[in-house]
């Protein structure tokens, strides 16, 4: 398994390389698709999305609440009906209140790393949905790299493999739970970090 502190280290590395990274686009670079048919600027816009999706996730954990937000299924749709609402927000913007705001859940969340969390794919605690956190950033890191012609990978990524796992696995019930537990430590072994791209279509 991975601990709390190693957890809470690649998110905060996520979101280091997310501000490093984002800092070289400029101009028209903006307008590059880097995330499929995302552009940087449109990526950017969704990390602050989703940033603001953990503190409302965890606003409703804290009073209690830990069913799903939204079905898994409604993720793209409300991501999208999101994006159209920030449609407007320069990404210079979009990226300044990302930093602060994930900056910000990290603190928050470190004092509530038992407490029961939904998210859209089911039911786990704060703590191991950072370990999904972490993945969200530094795969979209992953993405800003392309620009400079680089090419982002995590300092630990047998640790970020084993941290989104671990919450993917925890998710599911009965049989797929123990397969998928397997499959974390077995994946975990062999290219974790190119798995975890292609896993996620890239």
């Amino acid at each position: 398994m991975i601990s709390a502190g190693e957890v809470s280290s690649l998110y905060g590395e996520g979101v280091e390389a997310v501000e490093r990274l984002a800092s070289e686009v400029t101009g028209e670079a903006w307008d590059r698709p880097v995330c499929g048919d995302w552009s940087a600027a449109t990526t950017v816009r969704h990390l602050l999305v989703v940033t603001r999706w953990y503190h409302d996730w965890l606003d409703r954990a804290a009073g209690g609440v830990s069913d799903r937000p939204f079905p898994g299924s409604s993720i793209d749709d409300e991501n999208e009906k999101a994006l159209r609402e920030l449609a407007d927000v320069p990404p210079t913007e979009a990226v300044a209140e990302f930093l602060v705001s994930a900056r910000g859940y990290l603190d928050r969340v470190v004092d509530s790393w038992d407490r029961p969390f939904g998210y859209p794919f089911g039911v786990v605690t704060a703590g191991l949905h950072c370990g999904v956190a972490a993945a969200e950033w530094h795969l979209h890191a992953w993405d800003l790299s392309q620009l400079a012609d680089q090419r982002h990978e995590p300092a630990d990524p047998r640790g970020l493999f084993v941290a989104a796992g671990s919450c993917l696995s925890e998710a599911q019930s009965g049989f797929r739970a123990v397969l998928m537990r397997r499959l974390v430590i077995v994946g975990s072994r062999w290219r974790p970090w190119p798995t975890m791209l292609s896993q996620s279509g890239r």
